[in-house]
Order: C-alpha cells, then sequence, then structure tokens
C-alpha cells in the first residue's frame, strides 16, 4: 500500500549539491586511503584523492553561503572503488570517508543549518566483495545465498565472461535477484536503517531502469513507511512517465531537459522553437507534481562538464543555468560547477574541487548566487504553473503564475539583439529595471521580469 501519494513539498524549495565524495574536500588525512593521490591531480579510474564526510562538514559554510539547502551524495558505504558503486557492506560508511560516525555527524551539522541530505540507493548490484556473493564463490550453491543472485550454470564463472547477471556485464557488479523475497526484504531494511537512525531525508536509486517497477514502488513506501517526507529519486535516463503513472518514483534526475540544454545552447543545434517544442512536451509528459520533484541537473558524475560542453563560453553556461532556475523542479548543482570547473568524459568530470580560490570563475559563481537569492525569494519560480511563450530564432520566453503573482524569464541564446512585447509594466529582479512596452535582450542574455 502506498503511504503517500505526492512527492515531498520541500522538494520544490531545494537547491541541491551533488557531491562526490573522494573529491570534494580531504578534511582528515589520517583515513586517507592507500596511495591517495595530490589534491588536484588528474584523475584516472582508480585513483584515490582523499575526500571524505568530513571535508563536506568543514565546507558546510561554504555551501550556505553559496545557498544550497539540500545534498546528494554519491555512495558513501564501504567499497574498494573510489566512486563506490561496487558495494561490499551496505551498513557501515567507507571508513575511508569517515566512517558512520562522520554521516551522523554530517547529518546533524547539515539540519542544523536547514540543509537536508540524501544518500545514494545501489539496489540493483552489489559488489563482488560483499560476503554475500563471497560466500557464493566459495560455497556454490551450497550457499544460502545462491539464489540471492541470478547465476546460469552450476558454479560460478567470472573469466572470461561471467556466467552470472551483472550491471553492463562487469564482473565485479553482481545483480540481485529481486525475485526472491529474502533479496528483497534486505535491500529494505537498507532503506529503513538509514532514514530512521540517521534521519537522512532520502534516497537517490542508481540504476533504477534495471529494477522492476514493483520492488521500486516497495522502496518508496518502505521509505515514506519511516519518514513520509522522504524524497525518491530514480536515475532516469530517458522519459519517465511510466515511473510516475505506477507510483514508483517522486521525482527522476532530468536528464531530458540536461539533454535539450545542451542541444540548444552548448552546441547551438537547435533553434529556440525546437527547444520550446521540446521542453512543453516534457512537462506535458509528467504529472505537474512529479515535475516539481524532479532533480533538474546542471551536470552529473555521468556525464561532461558543463563549462567543458560550453567550451569555456561563460556566456551559454549563463544561459544554461538561468533555465534551469526558471522551471518548476529542483535544481541541482554538481559540485564545481558554480567556479567554473571543468571536465570530460567520466573520470575526467570527477576532479577534486579546486579550494584555491585563485582558480574560481568568481563571476559565474556570483551569478549562481544571485540566482539561488532570487529562487528563494520569489515563490512563482518554485510553485508557479508553466507557459511556453512565443519562440523566435534563438530567443523564446517562459511565464510562470502563483497566487496572482506573473514572472517572466526570456532568454536569447542568439548572436543578435532580441526583443519582446510586454502586455504590463515589469521588474527585472536582476538590475532592478523597469521595463515598459517591450524588452530589449542583447546577444546571449536573459532576464527575469516581475509583472506589476
Amino acid at each position: 500500500m502506498t503511504v503517500m501519494l505526492k512527492p515531498p513539498e520541500w522538494v520544490k524549495d531545494a537547491i541541491f549539491y551533488q557531491i562526490f565524495p573522494d573529491r570534494f574536500k580531504n578534511g582528515d588525512p589520517g583515513n586517507d586511503p592507500p596511495d591517495t593521490r595530490p589534491w588536484g591531480d588528474h584523475p584516472d579510474r582508480k585513483s584515490f584523492f582523499g575526500g571524505d564526510l568530513y571535508g563536506i562538514i568543514e565546507s558546510l559554510d561554504y555551501l550556505e553561503e553559496l545557498g544550497v539547502n539540500a545534498l546528494y551524495l554519491n555512495p558513501i558505504f564501504t567499497a574498494p572503488s573510489n566512486h563506490k558503486y561496487d558495494i561490499a557492506d551496505y551498513f557501515e560508511v567507507d571508513p575511508h570517508l569517515g566512517g558512520n560516525g562522520a554521516l551522523l555527524a554530517l547529518v546533524e551539522a547539515a539540519h542544523r543549518r536547514g540543509i537536508r541530505v540524501i544518500l545514494d540507493g545501489i539496489f540493483n548490484h552489489c559488489g563482488d566483495e560483499h560476503p554475500f556473493f563471497q560466500d557464493v564463490l566459495r560455497r556454490g550453491q551450497a550457499s544460502p545465498y545462491w539464489d540471492w543472485f541470478m547465476i546460469h550454470g552450476e558454479g560460478v564463472i567470472q573469466e572470461p565472461v561471467p556466467n552470472y547477471d551483472c550491471w553492463a556485464g562487469v564482473k565485479t557488479l553482481p545483480e540481485w535477484n529481486h525475485k526472491n523475497p529474502a533479496v528483497r526484504e534486505y535491500l529494505l531494511s537498507v532503506v529503513r536503517h538509514w532514514l530512521s537512525e540517521y534521519e537522512i531525508d532520502g534516497w537517490r536509486l542508481d540504476a533504477v531502469e534495471h529494477i522492476s517497477p514493483d520492488f521500486v514502488r516497495e522502496i518508496r513506501d518502505a521509505a515514506k513507511s519511516v519518514n513520509p517526507e522522504a524524497y525518491i529519486l530514480g536515475e532516469v535516463m530517458g522519459l519517465a512517465a511510466a515511473w510516475f503513472k505506477y507510483g514508483a518514483l517522486d521525482g527522476v534526475m532530468n536528464y531530458r531537459l540536461w539533454e535539450g540544454l545542451v542541444y540548444f545552447i552548448a552546441w547551438e543545434s537547435w533553434d529556440a522553437a525546437q527547444f520550446r517544442a521540446y521542453a512543453k512536451g516534457l512537462w506535458g509528459s509528467y504529472p505537474p507534481e512529479n515535475f516539481f520533484a524532479c532533480y533538474n541537473l546542471i551536470g552529473s558524475h555521468d556525464k561532461p562538464r558543463i563549462f567543458t560542453l560550453c567550451e569555456g563560453d561563460r556566456r551559454k553556461v549563463a544561459l544554461i543555468v538561468a533555465t534551469i532556475f526558471s522551471l518548476p523542479g529542483a535544481p541541482a548543482i554538481y559540485y564545481g560547477d558554480e567556479v567554473g570547473l571543468e571536465g570530460g568524459e567520466d573520470p575526467d568530470c570527477r576532479r577534486c574541487f579546486p579550494w584555491d580560490r585563485g582558480q574560481w570563475d568568481e563571476e559565474l559563481r556570483e551569478l549562481f548566487r544571485t540566482l539561488i537569492r532570487i529562487r528563494k525569494e520569489e515563490p512563482t519560480l518554485r510553485r508557479g504553473d508553466v507557459k511556453f511563450g512565443d519562440a523566435k530564432g534563438r530567443a523564446f520566453f517562459i511565464e510562470r503564475e502563483f497566487a496572482g503573482e506573473k514572472l517572466f524569464f526570456f532568454l536569447n541564446a542568439g548572436e543578435e539583439t532580441a526583443s519582446f512585447h510586454l502586455a504590463c509594466p515589469a521588474s527585472d529582479l536582476l538590475s532592478g529595471e523597469r521595463h515598459r512596452g517591450e524588452i530589449r535582450l542583447p546577444p546571449k542574455s536573459f532576464a527575469f521580469l516581475k509583472e506589476g
């Protein structure tokens, strides 16, 4: 039975900040993994840099000053890799990240500041160092965990090709057999444990498209049985309409919106009319309450950095970020995007955060702070209905309306000045300038106007 059908209301007010723990800040060098590399070296797939949860605690002043009020952490449970999607122990925070005590301290410190914390839930697969899979390797069919995995044969074969189901064919990531009720209950106990004992605020479900929808809904129900305000976010790369109709997720990482912005602004492959039609179709595909609960990412650990995709053009980055802040759904910053951190495909997109302020793009960071402030000050941006206005060339506008107030977002992604007619006088929320009759947008610029 679904405990709560609607997503938590707090997500509408959220400004998320995603952290890849090993790369954000090293708060305790004493827990560094062996062969930790110097901070800021170029990453490869196996490198460790010593970032930990204590580093995040030390950085809460920075995050609060930026305006962040929700954190999404990449996996933190004990695992051999730097990314920790190969979990060996679901009930222990990796000691190299500070252990369980560090998580408890982080959640408590974040909550005192009004910052929520969601964790990465890896429930499609585990790592091959998980003790249950290790028992299967040792004992074969005599193991009580034999049918916890999907093994095709009388024994386990890992080389040259694994004979068990594993994520993307990676032998170190054996998939759980979700048809086994014991497996489901084990994983649901993980969901409940961290919500009840550590008071985290929700889960981001990794590889959710690989998991049966009925089990995903069980995860959502289990979470909300502990905390009705828990946020259940799915990593969905495609269209998410079916997940919402089934009541399995509150929101999804809005990769579809991200892709449209990359095509339209970063790569200039689309004109404004194409993007408008795409965004309008996306909005119309989801129930409004779920769209408002989507995680509208600017970047992620699985994609090239937005600054790199825009080839270092700060104007393009600003247009993408501003558009995300203009739409329903929670804006989500990938650590370092706010200071212009660059990076290509994984693992390059997982560089260390540059704590030397001399390496920051201060103008870009100030833009993030300003957009966050406007978003927090204007409930219309967080809760207002959305209408997609006219598009011409590389310019278009969006109208938001809430409680009798109207707010407009105008964007010009072209190299020529664009003008739009205004039905009523409006004030520019960035400059304070009053506009009557029309607004003229310079090339590669945007404006937030409030009617009245």
